[in-house]
């Protein structure tokens, strides 16, 4: 029988229950060896539910389970840096949540951890695993929209949970920006295979709370390239990533969320429109399994953690300009002058 990777889950996240849970138990080379909250009952009780094998009291019981190969972290922002660390530096491989950290000094403390413990670290961005990212980059690579000139990525929502949700504290890494807007910043960056060299951003910020509630970033890369990136928790609902070409554009109404159900890409060169069609598939499982065989050392890691040190000064830079009301490089580029 093939081995399979034993995940640990931290936390009773929303996020584990509705799409990592399902996707680990439909996996073809993963099962869920344990899982720890700060509600104990609630741990058991998921236990029972998700045939999860055991429930342990701590967080740090399930890094330092023997059964547990793999740890999944979908806890509040603010927590990934420490318990990815903890996990790292317990032999443990890391499969964490977006954003990876608040910024590119915590996510280089946890590439660091992985490097020196020789284990394996990848930010949790699903939507890269959903087949029609494939298609979208090979119909760029192909060249059939010329030069990709401009990038528009949006993802916004109405959010209406309760005040104690992470996601309105400042101090918990909550906001637009670190909850959606990493998407549209790595969509952006994912498209035109570089990463940006400024950014130019501006917020609206909660009167009550200080997140911020919609935010709109403009980032310039390598050879006078732009990505405009909107994320905002006050709008109507979008997914929406737009590659525009000399040749035509390239159209994903749902890059980030296409769950459960087909979709098409929309091709458009001069008046011709084409729709290419993608037949639906579990992101979130197709990420687990490649994350498993990556453990198992039967393929190399698809997305590196280098790739979530990118994100996350690209993101440093949206955070300052914002700030401050003015351009800002992002470190470790050059100006384009």
């Amino acid at each position: 029988m093939d081995k399979k990777v034993g995940w640990g889950v931290l936390g009773c996240a929303g996020i584990a229950e509705k799409a990592f849970i399902p996707a680990v138990n439909a996996s073809r080379n993963g099962f869920l060896a344990a899982i720890a909250a700060r509600d104990e009952a609630k741990a058991r009780a998921w236990a029972v539910r998700y045939d999860i094998r055991a429930a342990l009291r701590t967080y740090r019981d399930v890094v330092d389970d023997q059964t547990v190969d793999a740890v999944y972290i979908p806890l509040a922002n603010h927590l990934h840096a420490e318990w990815a660390v903890r996990a790292l530096d317990a032999g443990k491989h890391v499969l964490c949540e977006k954003p990876l950290a608040l910024d590119a000094a915590e996510a280089g403390a946890m590439i660091a951890a992985a490097g020196r413990n020789r284990v394996l670290l990848m930010e949790g961005f699903m939507y890269k695993f959903h087949p029609q990212i494939a298609k979208a980059l090979e119909i760029v690579g192909q060249g059939r929209l010329g030069a990709v000139r401009a990038v528009h990525s949006a993802f916004t929502f109405r959010f209406e949970r309760d005040g104690g949700n992470y996601r309105w504290s400042p101090a918990m890494g909550g906001g637009a920006l670190y909850d959606v807007g990493c998407y549209t910043v790595s969509a952006a960056r994912l498209v035109f295979g570089a990463e940006p060299v400024a950014a130019f951003a501006a917020a609206r910020l909660d009167p009550a709370t200080g997140i911020d509630m919609t935010a709109a970033a403009v980032l310039e890369f390598p050879g006078g390239r732009f990505a405009h990136c909107e994320s905002s928790f006050e709008e109507h609902f979008q997914s929406r990533l737009l590659a525009v070409g000399t040749e035509g554009t390239l159209q994903l109404d749902r890059a980030f969320s296409a769950k459960g159900f087909d979709v098409a890409l929309a091709v458009v060169r001069g008046d011709r429109r084409e729709a290419v069609r993608v037949p639906r598939a579990d992101m979130f499982r197709l990420m687990a399994e490649h994350f498993a065989d990556a453990v198992l050392g039967r393929e190399p890691l698809r997305v590196p953690p280098a790739d979530a040190l990118g994100n996350a000064r690209a993101l440093d830079a949206c955070f300052e300009s914002a700030r401050r009301g003015c351009r800002v490089i992002v470190p470790g580029t050059a100006s384009p002058g």
